[in-house]
């Protein structure tokens, strides 16, 4: 547990401590799943306009929260573990390009998300939860051609490096998928937490499904898919078969 954390639930902590109950920055279905998953139901949405564009965005991006599902892929979805201590996923890491091409290619919908840039800040944010996935990304990022302007809007990084930040868009690389089913890290509730709190009008998690459903239903993500399928796309939450990328 972190410092914060710790003085947080000591005796003293328990006297003294505050809960912020109201968050801002996610479209409320976002914000739901967060609450739901992490917080007991307790967190709720403040008022925050969505901009009125996604309607026009590529269709991954149309739901508040899509989940990329990579089960159809079979043993082409899961990891490699060959360069050392962190792992990495090739065939995430080839659907966040595509997913990103999408976006590049998108025309419209590109010239309206690039409207709400503030500064130089990112729109667009690839969490990925390996930095050996990070690297990965960025790799075949850097390699790509990409319409003018747009490497610009995009931030790829660690899920570790994200406290504290938002973007419009959140892409999250689960990058764990394997034969064993094993949650790894994955099963750790407060990186999962940042990992998706950090969106704010779009979030969409690319990973094996299937990993989550019966071995793992009882970690955060067991929690985040079981959710989705209950509240189901009237409420805002769709799931997407992965398909080879072009």
């Amino acid at each position: 547990r972190s410092d914060f954390a710790r003085a947080f639930n000591s005796g003293y902590g328990k006297q003294v401590n505050a809960t912020l109950l109201t968050q801002y920055r996610m479209a409320p279905p976002i914000g739901n799943l967060v609450s739901h998953t992490f917080y007991d139901g307790m967190l709720n949405n403040g008022d925050r306009a969505i901009p009125d564009i996604y309607a026009n965005a590529p269709s991954p991006f149309r739901s508040a929260v899509t989940w990329l599902d990579t089960s159809s892929l079979g043993e082409n979805a899961n990891h490699q573990s060959d360069r050392g201590i962190s792992i990495y996923n090739r065939c995430e890491a080839e659907q966040v390009i595509d997913l990103l091409k999408q976006i590049s290619e998108s025309g419209q919908f590109l010239n309206d998300l690039s409207k709400l840039r503030d500064k130089d800040d990112a729109l667009i944010g690839v969490i990925c939860m390996y930095a050996e996935q990070k690297r990965l990304i960025r790799q075949k990022f850097n390699q790509g051609i990409w319409s003018d302007g747009f490497k610009e809007l995009v931030k790829i990084d660690t899920v570790d490096s994200y406290q504290g930040k938002e973007n419009r868009i959140i892409i999250l690389s689960l990058t764990r998928s394997d034969k064993q089913k094993s949650p790894g890290f994955l099963r750790t509730p407060n990186r999962i937490n940042v990992a998706m709190s950090r969106a704010m009008d779009r979030l969409l998690v690319i990973g094996n499904a299937e990993m989550w459903k019966t071995h793992n239903k009882e970690k955060p993500l067991g929690h985040v898919v079981s959710y989705m399928h209950e509240m189901g796309e009237g409420a805002g939450y769709k799931f997407m078969s992965a398909k080879k990328t072009r």
